[in-house]
C-alpha cells in the first residue's frame, strides 16, 4: 500500500511540477508563488486518499484465489509444503525503496548535526524579535535556520546590515518550516526527480522573497548585487539551512530587475485544476472493477483458463494400486465475463455475484485451503473406474456467514459431484461479504479436482 500510494503521489508531483515550469516560475509575485509551490505539494499527498465512485459496466477483472500448498499423508497428517524463500520483484522494488529512504534520512540527520555543531563554535548575540546571532570563525557563507543565524567574522564586519536583513526575512517568513516540510515529502520521494526539482523552486522562491525584503529596506540594488557576487563563491553544506547564496545567482540577478507581472498571471495557478479532476478520475474507485475479487462462473461458459497448485492432496484409494488426489485448486476467471452492475439490495434475499468486500473463510485462504484438503476424500468408487478430473461448485455465502445453496456448474462424475457438494456443505461459518457496509448473500465459486496418479515403480538395484 505504501510504494502504491508513494507512486501515485509521485505521478501528481511529476504533472504540477511540468504546470509550475510552464506557467508561474518566472513571474514575480513571491509569496503566492511559494503558496502555490506548497499546496501543490499539500494536494498531491492528499490526492491518492480521496476516493470517489464511478458505477460503470466493466469487464470481470483477471482474478485468482490463491491457495497455500498442504499435503495429505496416507495416515492422514496434514503438514504444510515450506516454500523456498525468494526474491520477487515487488521485494526487490520494496527494498530498494526503504534502503534509499534511509540514506536520504542519513543525509538529512548529517545536515543537521552539521547545523548544530556549526553554531556551537562562535559567540553567539541576541537580535530583537528573539534572534540568536552566531558569529564563526572561518570562510562560511551566512545561513539561517529557524531563529538562528550564522555569519563568519568577516562578513559581521564588512557586510551585516544586507545579510542580516535578508537572513532576517528568512525567519520573519517562516522559510525554514518549509524548508522542513519539503526534506519530509522528499525523503519519502527521494526516487521522485519532481520533489527534488519542487524543493530546489521552493529554495529559490525563498531567496527571491528574501532579496526583495532587502532591496524594500532601501539598499542600494547594484552594491546588494555586488554584493552576492562577491559571495557567490562557498560551499553549500547545509541542506536543511536558507543560504544567503543558495541557488542560480543569474537568476536572483534578473529577477530583482524585471518588471513586476500582472496580478491576472496568477490565474494560470487555475491550470492545476483539470490536472487535479484527472488525478482524482484516474484514482477514483470504480465499483464494478475493484468489487470483484472472485466471480461466479457462468454455467454457459466453460472456464477458459486455470491455474494448477504446486502440490496436490494425495490420499490412498483403497481398491486399486494408484494414489488418488483430491484438490482445491485455483482457478483465473475469464477476463471477457460481465459483471452484473449492483445495486443496493431491494430485498433481504437478493444474491450478489460481486461485492465491495467478499466473503472470508476463518484464516483466510491458507484456512480454506487446510479445511478442503483435511475432509476431501476419494471415493472408492471413483478410484476403482479411474475416474478424474476437476468439479467446479458454486455456493452461496449467507449475510450470516453460513454456506447455503450449492450447486455443481462443472461436474465430472456422480461420486465426485456428491464429493466435493458434501465437503463444501460442511463448511464451517465465513466473514460474509458486504456491500455498502452492509452484509449480504455473495456466490462464491470453488474448484476440487480429482486426479488419479500411477505409483512410480521401483527402481532396480545396481547388481540385480
Amino acid at each position: 500500500m505504501l510504494l502504491i500510494y508513494q507512486i501515485k503521489v509521485g505521478l501528481c508531483l511529476i504533472a504540477f511540477y511540468l504546470l509550475w515550469k510552464l506557467l508561474l516560475s518566472r513571474e514575480t509575485f513571491h509569496r503566492f508563488n511559494r503558496v502555490a509551490l506548497l499546496a501543490v505539494m499539500v494536494i498531491a499527498l492528499v490526492l491518492p486518499w480521496i476516493k470517489i465512485s464511478v458505477d460503470a459496466m466493466a469487464p470481470v477483472a483477471r482474478q485468482m484465489v490463491t491457495l497455500e500448498d498442504l499435503i495429505v499423508t496416507p495416515d492422514g497428517a496434514v503438514r504444510a509444503q515450506q516454500a523456498s524463500p525468494s526474491w520477487t520483484v515487488m521485494g526487490i522494488v520494496t527494498a530498494v525503496y526503504f534502503i534509499g529512504m534511509a540514506l536520504v534520512a542519513a543525509w538529512l540527520l548529517h545536515s543537521q548535526w552539521n547545523l548544530r555543531r556549526m553554531m556551537k563554535k562562535g559567540r553567539k548575540e541576541s537580535l530583537p524579535g528573539g534572534i540568536t546571532l552566531h558569529i564563526v570563525p572561518g570562510d562560511l557563507a551566512p545561513f539561517s535556520y529557524f531563529n538562528h543565524i550564522v555569519i563568519n567574522e568577516q562578513d559581521y564586519r564588512d557586510n551585516p546590515r544586507e545579510i542580516l536583513i535578508h537572513e532576517q526575512a528568512h525567519i520573519d517568513l517562516r522559510h525554514s518550516w518549509d524548508v522542513m516540510f519539503f526534506g519530509l515529502v522528499t525523503l519519502f520521494q527521494w526516487w521522485n526527480p519532481a520533489s527534488w526539482l519542487l524543493n530546489n523552486e521552493l529554495r529559490q522562491v525563498h531567496e527571491y522573497e528574501a532579496d526583495e525584503a532587502v532591496l524594500n529596506a532601501n539598499v542600494d540594488v547594484k552594491q546588494y548585487q555586488l554584493l552576492l557576487i562577491r559571495k557567490s563563491v562557498g560551499d553549500q553544506l547545509f541542506s536543511m539551512a536558507n543560504n544567503f547564496n543558495y541557488q542560480s545567482l543569474k537568476k536572483r540577478i534578473r529577477m530583482m530587475t524585471m518588471k513586476k507581472s500582472s496580478r491576472w498571471n496568477t490565474l494560470r495557478a487555475l491550470a492545476v485544476v483539470p490536472v487535479i479532476a484527472l488525478a482524482l478520475l484516474a484514482f477514483a474507485n470504480n465499483k464494478s472493477i475493484a468489487a470483484v475479487v472472485t466471480a461466479s462462473v457462468p454455467q454457459d461458459r466453460a472456464v477458459q483458463s486455470e491455474m494448477q497448485s504446486p502440490e496436490p492432496v494425495q490420499v490412498e484409494a483403497a481398491t486399486q494400486p494408484v494414489e488418488a488426489e483430491a484438490t482445491a485448486e485455483a482457478v483465473e476467471m475469464n477476463t471477457e465475463e460481465q459483471a452484473p452492475q449492483d445495486t443496493k439490495p431491494q430485498s433481504d434475499d437478493k444474491v450478489y455475484k460481486s461485492v465491495e468486500q467478499m466473503p472470508r473463510f476463518p484464516g483466510g485462504e491458507f484456512g480454506l485451503m487446510k479445511y478442503l484438503q483435511g475432509n476431501i476424500k476419494y471415493p472408492p468408487e471413483a478410484a476403482k473406474n479411474k475416474i478424474e478430473g476437476r468439479v467446479i461448485l458454486q455456493f452461496v455465502v449467507e449475510k450470516t456467514g453460513e454456506v447455503g445453496e450449492v450447486k455443481v456448474v462443472r461436474p465430472i462424475s456422480e461420486e465426485l459431484d456428491a464429493e466435493a457438494v458434501r465437503v463444501v456443505k460442511s463448511l464451517p461459518k465465513f466473514e460474509p461479504g458486504r456491500q455498502d457496509g452492509e452484509a449480504v448473500a455473495v456466490w462464491y465459486t470453488i474448484p476440487v479436482s480429482f486426479k488419479l496418479q500411477s505409483k512410480p515403480q521401483p527402481q532396480p538395484q545396481e547388481g540385480e
